[in-house]
Formats: C-alpha cells, structure tokens, sequence
C-alpha cells in the first residue's frame, strides 16, 4: 500500500527490535536504509540482515543518541535522506523512589534529549518532503503508580512535535510521534528479564485486543506517518486500546 521508492531512511536505533524492523519494511517498500545504534556487533550483524534481504548495502556507524557532536556528524555524512526515525533510548524502568538526579537527567538525556537535538541537527540534511518519527509510550496518556518520569518524559515528546511540525513546516518537513505500549523486543527482555511473561500476559489480558504488540506493527506505523504526507504533528497511539482499558 505504501512507497517509499526513492528514499533513503535514518533509523537511530535501528539494529533490533522496532527499529530494525522499521529498517526493513522501508526497504522493503523501496527505500534505502542507513542504521545507527550503541552496539557495534549487534549493528554489524542487523546490517548484514539488512543488506542480505534487500539485496543492497547497508550503512551503519554504532553511536549513542545523547552523544550529540557524533549524531550531528553521523547525520551530515548521510545526507542528504528523507527520514528521520527515533526509537533508540536507554531509558530504565526506575520507580518514583528510585529516582536520583544523575539517572533522572541520564533518562531525558536518552529519550528525549538525545532525540530532539537530533531532529534539530537533521534539518540541513534532509530533503523537502521528509518527516522524522520520534517514539514515545502509552504512559504520558496512562500513568502508573512509581512511574513518573517514564510519563513525563513520554509527555515532553507528545508536545515537542506539535511545535516541531510548525518548526519543520517551511523546510517542507513533518514530525510526528508513535506512542506504543508494550511491544515485544529485546529491549522488553533486557528490562523486565525477571517478570516479562508475567507482565506480558497481565496486560494482555486487560487489552481489547487481548495481545502486546509486536515490533513489525510499530515498523508498519512508522512507514505509514512516513509515507502520507498529509500527516503532521500528531501522537499516534500504538497501544492495542489501552487508552480505554476503564
């Protein structure tokens, strides 16, 4: 249904779970893909998979997304692109009693920070008509008890891109936001290593659709506020109706 004939897609994150799969259904929509990401082998090895399954190189540098001089200079040497996705962070589980000005400050550092200085610094290289796709999370609409910074950092990126869309506008760019709830992806392993089954199926069980999500869904949300460009400034929930739970 959708085209992305043409493009070339920067995923900052991209090599496992949604970012990888965005990675791949853009290049399975006709784009070329370039992947960035903190841990070189696992890059190395997602770029491999890339290539082998679009037939085509894949680039990759492995980067941190608070590292701002690297991420600005990553961006300009692949310019110029069409998009911008952001799924990498590093942001942890940390409980209200948990919280530490260091690691409060390491978390806005990681998923918002990190991101929004890297939308900013994309803006010479990317082509009129592109768009950047931030993700956020289900707990800026849904907070849970000892949750709070997760909900507000969620909350600050919800609200960034409808500044940013009016921003970008006469660049002839968009921004947008996926707000996921809980997907299936290593990095739900790495946080939850101890209870993930459990809390998989507590929350499915509550959910409409009686399911978590899968990284190809958010691979398909992503390319689909990729590639309609009548899309802009806009939170799109991911969150199999947890929104409604009552």
């Amino acid at each position: 249904m959708f085209r992305l004939d043409g493009k070339k897609v920067v995923v900052i994150g991209g090599s496992a779970g949604m970012g990888l799969a965005t990675a791949e259904l853009a290049m399975e929509c006709g784009a070329d893909a370039v992947i960035a990401a903190r841990n070189p082998e696992r890059l190395a090895a997602a770029a491999q998979r890339l290539a082998a399954r679009g037939d085509r190189p894949v680039p990759w540098q492995a980067l941190a997304i608070e590292d701002r001089p690297a991420v600005a200079a990553f961006l300009h040497t692949h310019a110029p692109f069409d998009h911008l996705v952001l799924p990498g962070s590093t942001v942890k589980p940390l409980r209200y009693d948990e919280l530490s000005d260091a690691n409060a400050r390491e978390a806005f550092d990681s998923k918002f920070w990190g991101p929004f200085w890297a939308a900013y610094d994309a803006r010479a290289s990317m082509r009129r008509g592109g768009s950047v796709v931030f993700f956020s999370g289900v707990a800026a609409e849904r907070p849970v008890k000892g949750y709070v910074l997760g909900a507000c950092i969620n909350g600050a990126l919800n609200a960034a891109v409808r500044s940013l869309a009016l921003e970008f506008g006469p660049l002839g760019l968009r921004c947008n936001v996926i707000a996921p709830s809980l997907v299936d992806t290593p990095l739900l392993d790495a946080l939850h290593a101890d209870d993930k089954d459990e809390r998989c199926r507590a929350l499915a069980a509550r959910l409409p659709v009686g399911r978590i999500g899968t990284a190809g869904e958010a691979a398909m949300a992503a390319v689909f506020l990729m590639a309609n460009g009548y899309i802009d400034g806009q939170v799109l929930g991911l969150d199999g109706g947890h929104l409604s739970i009552p």
